[in-house]
């Protein structure tokens, strides 16, 4: 069964980067970006919207990217969410350690447009298929 829309929460607390990830994503009108400035937020809005996928920057104030992503991992209500790391830290050593604590993928700044969104879209089908079983 196909969706109409999906969600995908953005957490960036750097109004480019975020302003960035809007314009990415306003030209596909079957995806609703949710936006939050840091991980408290963002667990706030997912008491009112589950979204298929989670795009997390790891240098957040306050709980950062691997915390949050450790808490989201730990609740049965969203341990199944997909979570991309979006991060300048971009030295392999970096990218191993995000896939290994969990990330379902690991994009560096800056990122490169077009394996990011074929990535997204690959994302947010597997969890649509997940949910549906």
């Amino acid at each position: 069964m196909r969706r109409d829309q999906y969600i995908i929460l953005c957490v960036e607390d750097n109004p480019i980067n975020m302003a960035l990830m809007h314009h990415i994503f306003k030209k596909y009108p079957q995806i609703r970006l949710l936006k939050a400035d840091s991980a408290e937020q963002a667990i706030e809005l997912l008491g009112q919207d589950r979204p298929d996928l989670i795009i997390m920057d790891i240098q957040l104030p306050g709980m950062d990217g691997y915390e949050a992503l450790d808490y989201l991992k730990s609740r049965e209500d969203t341990r199944d969410i997909p979570i991309v790391a979006v991060s300048s830290y971009a030295m392999d050593s970096d990218v191993a350690r995000g896939l290994q604590a969990g990330f379902a993928e690991y994009i560096t700044k800056p990122i490169n447009l077009k394996f990011f969104l074929e990535r997204v879209k690959e994302l947010i089908k597997q969890a649509a298929v997940s949910r549906e079983e």
